[in-house]
């Protein structure tokens, strides 16, 4: 299947490591030019990046906090002037508070909502007005919205579940 994604963009939110890094690569490796975001660790991203253009694929690593929506909006518009279009956005970013409930403060659950669905909205919003027939965009939720194996998840769960399909 390598090379199915040739002449097309993608857009990995959260994407210098761990799943986020993964699915870089494999859109990257797939063919897609990549730009991926990173809020925190430009060593990682860097990283990311030198192993995808290492196979000779086209990435670019964009410092853009989820959870802050300029950033996000500027994520966007980098990646189209980068590479010209957009065609693939993977919601990817998140973070996850973990404490009972009645120790998550307004602040937590504000920084939660910001990175794990606001975030996600205003990515989603802004790809589509760059993106033409067959765009697609890929939310990653959690497992963990169905069932918690762990306590302190509340707020987690609340705003990684994926949507219903009814």
């Amino acid at each position: 299947m390598a090379n199915t994604l040739t002449g097309k963009v993608a857009l990995v939110t959260g994407g210098s490591r761990s799943i986020g890094a993964a699915i870089a690569k494999r859109l990257a490796a797939d063919g897609a030019a990549v730009a991926l975001t990173y809020s925190a660790s430009p060593d990682k991203a860097d990283e990311v990046v030198r192993a995808i253009e290492a196979t000779g694929g086209k990435a670019l690593a964009v410092r853009a906090d989820a959870g802050d929506i300029a950033a996000v909006k500027g994520a966007v518009a980098r990646t189209v002037q980068a590479f010209g279009r957009l065609d693939i956005l993977v919601n990817n970013a998140g973070i996850a508070i973990v404490k009972p409930v009645d120790d998550l403060s307004l602040d937590d659950f504000d920084r939660m909502v910001a990175v794990n669905v606001k975030g996600l909205f205003v990515a989603t919003q802004e790809a589509v007005r760059h993106m033409g027939e067959g765009g697609r965009i890929i939310n990653i939720g959690s497992i963990n919205s169905d069932y918690v194996p762990y306590s302190g998840g509340s707020l987690y769960v609340l705003t990684k579940a994926p949507p219903s399909q009814g």
